[in-house]
């Protein structure tokens, strides 16, 4: 991904990358579809293909909880390879493909699209919440239809994703916020959300006998320890896309998917009360957001906006905003994996070529101290 970014986005003049790009795209699904142990939900996954039923034997109710689709599709992989490194590969070649095309489509500074997205949720994406990150990536090819307002073609296929993942709930929304802008009304959608936030919260710990908000109050202890937590999610869901927000304002410069940013800066709000809920929706934004500042700072950096309005001064500002934005993003998305139990969830690295079992990472899945 850095030789990319300093080889191919920013070139003297045009060259030909697919060999790089192809080989980054055989690497990462290779990486993540060969990994022996290396996640916390991988386990889940293992110890459902195990038992999942092939497709003969496939119905709709499935006793492990996931969604029929997903069932589908894992029942139709083991009826044709029963394997489960054959079945991480294909799911990865998936997400990793609909990303890589997605990236491709929407900005011309792709290897530091995906240096950002890689540091920020694929590994994630690729380990934890498998079934809901191809419910993102097939959205993301989803989202042209919204935009040329094709809604008779959009909400059905947002059905099917709603077989994938129940969080997919929120692309039948989306359309509602397809004229948000960071613009004084912004301001009323912020305090809404807000209000929601703190309403949601209150209802949660009412509700606490009934099973739904029991396993949304578990996942909230599971996932996340304390306001330090929540603090470095908001630092990098809510603040640094306002500030992403704010110098493409100050310099009049165009914001791909602003819309959907705004979107995600409501979500970073609501998660500070309901980390649980906020932070899944963030996962059908963040990729939007991230394409969207690769371009930004792409476009700072190599000084392709030239406004008579703007000094020399000004827009040696914004090369030094957009680096700023560049590092900082980086390392507070970083931030993510510092803490001791993630750390361990990914590392130390294991492949099905060096099958070894981590005793510290089976007793954090197992839930022991």
């Amino acid at each position: 991904m850095i030789i990319g970014y300093s080889k191919y986005d920013f070139p003297k003049r045009k060259t030909k990358d697919f060999i790089l790009w192809g080989l980054l795209y055989l690497v990462l699904v290779s990486i993540f579809g060969l990994r022996y142990k290396v996640g916390g939900d991988t386990y889940n996954y293992m110890a459902y293909f195990e038992y999942a039923p092939e497709l003969s034997f496939w119905t709709p109710i499935d006793v492990s909880g996931f969604e029929p689709g997903f069932t589908l599709f894992s029942s139709l992989i083991k009826t044709c390879f029963d394997d489960i490194y054959v079945y991480q590969s294909i799911i990865s070649a998936i997400m990793t493909f609909f990303l890589m095309r997605f990236i491709k489509q929407n900005t011309i500074y792709k290897y530091l699209a995906f240096l950002l997205i890689y540091v920020a949720i694929y590994i994630y994406f690729s380990t934890e919440v498998i079934r809901e990150s191809l419910a993102v990536v097939l959205f993301l090819q989803i989202y042209p239809l919204l935009e040329k307002k094709k809604y008779f073609l959009y909400y059905p296929l947002c059905l099917l994703l709603l077989t994938i993942h129940s969080s997919a709930v929120i692309t039948l929304f989306i359309p509602f916020f397809r004229n948000l802008k960071f613009k004084k009304q912004f301001r009323i959608y912020l305090v809404c959300t807000i209000a929601c936030g703190l309403l949601l919260s209150i209802i949660m710990q009412k509700l606490a006998a009934f099973s739904i908000f029991q396993k949304l109050m578990r996942y909230d202890q599971h996932s996340y320890v304390g306001y330090a937590w929540v603090g470095f999610r908001f630092i990098y869901f809510s603040i640094l896309p306002l500030f992403v927000l704010y110098v493409c304002k100050k310099y009049r410069m165009v914001c791909k998917y602003e819309n959907i940013i705004c979107l995600q800066i409501l979500f970073g709000f609501g998660m500070w009360f309901v980390p649980i809920v906020f932070q899944r929706l963030i996962n059908y934004t963040i990729i939007f957001y991230l394409v969207s500042l690769s371009c930004i700072i792409g476009t700072c950096l190599r000084n392709r906006v030239y406004l008579s309005s703007l000094s020399y001064i000004a827009r040696k500002n914004r090369k030094v905003l957009a680096r700023v934005i560049l590092i900082s993003t980086l390392l507070a998305h970083s931030s993510f994996y510092i803490h001791l139990n993630f750390y361990e969830r990914y590392i130390p690295y294991h492949s099905i070529f060096d099958p070894v079992t981590e005793p510290l990472r089976e007793k954090y899945v197992a839930g022991q101290d």
